[in-house]
C-alpha cells in the first residue's frame, strides 16, 4: 500500500509539471535590436533553442556587389532536432513599413530576385514557399548604421508530400 501511495503521489507531481514549450509565448513586437524572434507553426509557439555549437539564430542584412541580401534562420536544436524557419530576400533594398512577397522556392528557384521562405522539420520534411503557397515579410525597422532589422512575417509552405505548413504571427527584432 505504501508503494502504491508513493507511485500515486509521483504521478500527481509529474502530471502537474509542464514542458517549457507549453507555457511559451511569442516575444513582443519591438524595434530596438532586442535579439528576439518567434512565430506560430501550425498554431504552436516556435522559438529558437540552442544546443551544442550551432547558433539557434542566424540573421544578417548585408550589401554585396551593389545589392542587399537578407537572411533570417532560427532553429530548435534541442535533443538532436534541427527544426528551423528560414526567410530570405535577395537583391532587395528593404525599406521600413514596406511589405515584400515571399513567393520563391528557396531550393528550386536558385539565384532568384525577391523573397522566399522555408520550414525545415527534418531533411526529408522541408516545406517551401512558391508562386501558389506564399507569404509576406513586413519590415518595421531597418537601421544599417546600428545593424538593427525588425519585422513581421507569415507564410504557407508545402513539401513534396503536399503537406502545408502554416507559419503565422512571426516577428523578429535583431541586431545583426
Amino acid at each position: 500500500m505504501k508503494h502504491l501511495l508513493l507511485l500515486f503521489t509521483a504521478l500527481i507531481i509529474l502530471n502537474g509539471c509542464s514542458n517549457d514549450d507549453d507555457n511559451a509565448s511569442l516575444p513582443p513586437e519591438t524595434q530596438t535590436g532586442a535579439n528576439t524572434v518567434g512565430c506560430l507553426v501550425n498554431g504552436k509557439v516556435f522559438l529558437p533553442h540552442a544546443e551544442g555549437l550551432n547558433p539557434s539564430v542566424n540573421c544578417f542584412y548585408q550589401f554585396v556587389d551593389g545589392e542587399f541580401f537578407f537572411t533570417l534562420r532560427f532553429s530548435d536544436f534541442r535533443q538532436g532536432r534541427s527544426e528551423s524557419v528560414f526567410l530570405q530576400t535577395k537583391r532587395i533594398d528593404l525599406k521600413k513599413e514596406n511589405t515584400y512577397l515571399l513567393n520563391k522556392n528557396m531550393d528550386n528557384d536558385g539565384d532568384y530576385n525577391g523573397g522566399g521562405a522555408m520550414y525545415w522539420l527534418t531533411p526529408s520534411k522541408i516545406s517551401y514557399t512558391n508562386s501558389i503557397k506564399k507569404g509576406e515579410l513586413t519590415i518595421t525597422r531597418v537601421d544599417v548604421q546600428n545593424s538593427i532589422i525588425s519585422g513581421t512575417f507569415w507564410f504557407d509552405a508545402i513539401n513534396t508530400d503536399n503537406e502545408v505548413v502554416e507559419i503565422r504571427e512571426g516577428r523578429f527584432d535583431w541586431n545583426y
